[in-house]
């Protein structure tokens, strides 16, 4: 991957061309160079600006590639102010770095990172031609099983992680919790509004509940810490064949965090599957997961990894909640947003998370 000082930094998907990507391709194919480029955008520009970028050759090396894939900040302000708040930036150069060097887990091929807090260049390898994970839709038991192999090698590769002597990038909870609590407490309010005659009776109070617990759950107690993604939805996975089996490969790592293995499992399951698929296959689910993950790290015990899924659970409506407070009041968002609160509510009821959470809160924070 290239990470030389010879590639300049950009600013805007409009300011790539051919002299640019014969640099960030210069150091993994010695003699490259570059007559032109063609971009097209892939993807609404949610959260950054992406674009597939062909590439003509004057000269090619042995293995070159047909195109790249480069995402950018986004270039509304809107988006940007988001990006910056979060850490969204300087987090996913990060993750890409330290996945890549360790080979944890699938992800896209990388070429070239850089930026710093305000902006990022990340240039990986073309996936357009894998299919992209539909969350409206959900994914099945066998997808499920292929991203939660990805996360299994991603976290018992980097477990344990000591916080004290990890590096600063990854989200640590507790210090996210005065970000993440306003926004799930305002999104948690204009649910309860906008999706009254839409959600349960039920749905509505685990919704109320999430505001009510969200700076709580933050500062829970953890007592495993390892890299984790923070976002697998399974519309950050794109799926391929791999020796006659589906393969999940892991996108979009702007929320890269220090948290316990389960925040991951609990939240793509929580989310990604209709609520009959999780009921039906989650227990088997979670054991392929542990098993996966013992055979890069054989210290999780079951009795340990099914209590932290009880609280860890509620991640996905934490951040489905918290999206509410910056998505539009438009029905297709709306589509997305009510599928997911029906899936994360049942989840959470079903694994009494909302009693978990409350009994496990540290002596201070109950009230």
């Amino acid at each position: 991957m290239s990470l030389t000082a010879s590639v300049p930094l950009l600013h805007e998907t409009t300011e790539i061309d051919a002299d640019w990507v014969g640099a960030v391709l210069a150091d993994a194919f010695p003699g490259v160079e570059v007559r032109g480029v063609t971009c097209r955008p892939i993807g609404a520009g949610n959260v950054s600006d992406t674009v597939h970028v062909g590439i003509d050759y004057a000269t090619r090396p042995p293995g070159a590639p047909d195109a790249v894939v480069a995402k950018f900040r986004p270039r509304s302000p809107e988006v940007h102010q988001h990006g910056l708040g979060s850490g969204a930036y300087h987090r996913e150069i990060g993750g890409y770095r330290a996945i890549t060097e360790r080979a944890a887990c699938r992800i896209p091929h990388l070429f070239h990172v850089a930026g710093d807090e305000t902006n990022i260049n990340l240039v990986v390898e073309d996936l357009t031609a894998a299919t992209p994970g539909n969350q409206v839709a959900g994914c099945g038991p066998a997808e499920a099983a292929a991203v939660l192999t990805q996360l299994a090698r991603l976290h018992g590769t980097f477990s344990p992680v000591d916080p004290a002597t990890a590096p600063a990038w990854p989200i640590r909870m507790a210090e996210a919790a005065d970000y993440w609590t306003p926004m799930v407490r305002t999104g948690s309010a204009t649910a309860l509004t906008r999706y009254r005659d839409r959600l349960s009776a039920d749905d509505l109070e685990i919704v109320a509940a999430a505001s009510e617990l969200a700076h709580e759950w933050h500062l829970l107690p953890q007592t495993r810490l390892t890299l984790t993604h923070g976002d697998p939805r399974v519309d950050n996975v794109l799926f391929e064949q791999a020796d006659g089996a589906v393969r999940a490969v892991l996108i979009d790592w702007q929320v890269t965090g220090l948290r316990n293995p389960m925040y991951d499992v609990g939240y793509f399951l929580s989310g990604s599957l209709t609520v009959a698929d999780r009921r039906e296959h989650e227990d088997r689910l979670l054991r392929h997961y542990l098993a996966e993950y013992a055979v890069v790290d054989p210290g999780y015990p079951v009795e340990e990894a099914v209590e932290d899924y009880r609280t860890q659970v509620m991640s996905g409506l934490m951040i489905t909640t918290a999206a509410i407070a910056v998505l539009p009041d438009v029905e297709q968002v709306n589509t997305l947003i009510l599928a997911l609160l029906e899936r994360n509510c049942a989840a959470v009821a079903d694994r009494g998370a909302v009693e978990a959470v409350r009994a496990r809160r540290v002596p201070e924070q109950r009230r």
